[in-house]
């Protein structure tokens, strides 16, 4: 009994966490509903069962949306189905990368990739974008200085990111 309840006081805090977003991502015309936000915390439970997965501290779903809010290639009428799919993709990712990438890291990753090379097709940024940077993590390539190279078109002054 107790377990239930701290696991509704953790989903209404999330909410909370989601809906206060909305804030920063009216700017750009996009606003979540209560039940958008509550999904959004099922979805995300749902996800990290699926990938075998568990998330200590705040969720990453705040910190997503923040990131994502001022792409354009996200409108109000598919936005929660969005940031659904991103947090599916994110901790497939994570996942992918045998977590040897930070989660700010992937997010800016996976933010790249979404407005610079899938035009903001979310197939095409799982399926492709995303697989072809985690099987070089997974090569053990220096992924961080090369992603930084040719993505962002910094060459040797990466250290200054």
């Amino acid at each position: 009994m107790q377990n239930n309840y701290l696991q509704k006081i953790s989903e209404q805090y999330q909410v909370n966490q989601i809906m206060k977003t909305n804030e920063e991502s009216k700017e750009n015309g996009l606003t979540l509903t209560k039940e958008d936000a509550t999904a959004l915390v099922a979805a995300r439970g749902d996800t990290l069962r699926e990938e075998s997965r568990v998330e200590f501290g705040d969720s990453i779903s705040p910190k997503l949306i923040r990131i994502f809010a001022d792409s354009s290639f996200i409108n109000q009428e598919d936005y929660a189905e969005t940031i659904a799919h991103l947090q599916e993709i994110f901790f497939l990712y994570k996942n992918e990368s045998m977590d040897m990438v930070s989660d700010d890291e992937l997010l800016g990753i996976m933010k790249n990739a979404f407005e610079n090379e899938s035009g903001g097709d979310l197939e095409y940024l799982e399926g492709t974008a995303l697989e072809a940077f985690a099987r070089n993590v997974r090569a053990g390539e220096n992924w961080a200085d090369r992603y930084k190279r040719e993505k962002l078109n910094v060459g040797d002054q990466f250290d200054e990111l």
